[in-house]
């Protein structure tokens, strides 16, 4: 009886301390101040990570330096940008997408107010964040609508992020600029050109959830973790339109009204389930090959894996 009555007293501080050490922290970064931040701002604002055990940090970064970042297991633990992450896994980065948000691009192609017609950006300067993540060919796929070559019509402009391509855009450095949704709004109110919906020309899956195959690895029960967050995150943001609406407003520093607008356009490319169908990736899969001069097979499940989104979403199942 004494022995087990101390081995009790051992085991109640270990206990203690668990507890306080509180939940498990992680960073998840983007590239942009974009709306396809919203359900996953949205999900960190009402603890659902928190919730699941995770203190989820959400940071701005350049998609190449997350790439880095993620692949080397240092400092960054997941990325948004799925776009970027699906081109380079199949160059061979060991990084593995577990989740979407959105099934199509939030894209729009903007132009000075001098600027009458796509055709008009022939030799003209373009900003992006990277000519090679999902804004960058967005933009190619833009122009190349208007009958130009992409890749020789037009000078792109490498300058990072949406804010910082604005003021380019207002200080006249540049004569169009890709831009996200809400911040083609945010343009055309200071009288700038919107030149085409990019999502027209340009059918690929945007933002997800993004992190290393070491970590699925050696850590798949903090990477369901942040899944449950995410699944709880898409389900509420979508279900709860008053309070995703005033994120929006508060978030993007839209009028109510303008934010409404924006939340309906949210909605019709919102994931439902965390994931993008297999026949959309598989062709997308062939697209990002082809670009990347890829001649080999390449399994899909290399680049998309959903096998912890399932797991997780049967776990909020039997929560339910």
């Amino acid at each position: 009886m004494r022995k087990r009555l101390s081995t009790l007293l051992f085991l109640l501080p270990l206990a203690g301390a668990a507890h306080a050490q509180g939940p498990e922290k992680a960073t998840i970064s983007h590239n942009s101040e974009s709306i396809s931040i919203a359900p996953l701002i949205y999900g960190i604002e009402k603890g659902f990570y928190r919730r699941e055990g995770i203190d989820l940090e959400f940071r701005m970064l350049r998609t190449d330096l997350a790439v880095a970042a993620i692949a080397a297991s240092k400092e960054v633990d997941y990325m948004y940008s799925a776009g970027t992450a699906f081109r380079v896994a199949v160059r061979g980065i060991p990084l593995r997408i577990v989740a979407y948000g959105f099934k199509d691009i939030l894209f729009y192609l903007m132009a000075q107010p001098t600027i009458q017609s796509g055709k008009d950006l022939k030799g003209k300067k373009v900003a992006v964040s990277l000519p090679t993540d999902t804004g960058g060919l967005a933009a190619k796929a833009a122009i190349k609508a208007f009958g130009l070559d992409p890749e020789k019509d037009v000078v792109y402009i490498a300058i990072g992020s949406a804010s910082v391509r604005m003021a380019a855009m207002e200080a006249g450095s540049v004569e169009a600029t890709i831009m996200p949704v809400p911040w083609n709004i945010r343009m055309k109110q200071k009288g700038f050109k919107e030149l085409l919906f990019a999502g027209n020309v340009l059918r690929q899956p945007l933002t997800g959830i993004v992190t290393s195959v070491e970590r699925i690895e050696k850590n798949p029960l903090q990477v369901k973790k942040v899944l449950r967050g995410f699944l709880r995150s898409l389900k509420s943001f979508r279900q709860e339109r008053r309070e995703a609406v005033e994120l929006i407003g508060r978030r993007f520093h839209l009028e109510p009204q303008v934010a409404g607008e924006v939340y309906g356009i949210v909605l019709r490319t919102l994931s439902e389930d965390g994931t993008v169908g297999q026949e959309v990736l598989h062709q997308f899969l062939e697209e990002v090959k082809r670009e990347a001069g890829v001649k080999k097979p390449i399994p899909l499940a290399d680049i998309v894996d959903y096998r912890l989104l399932r797991e997780a979403d049967k776990e909020l199942e039997t929560k339910r």
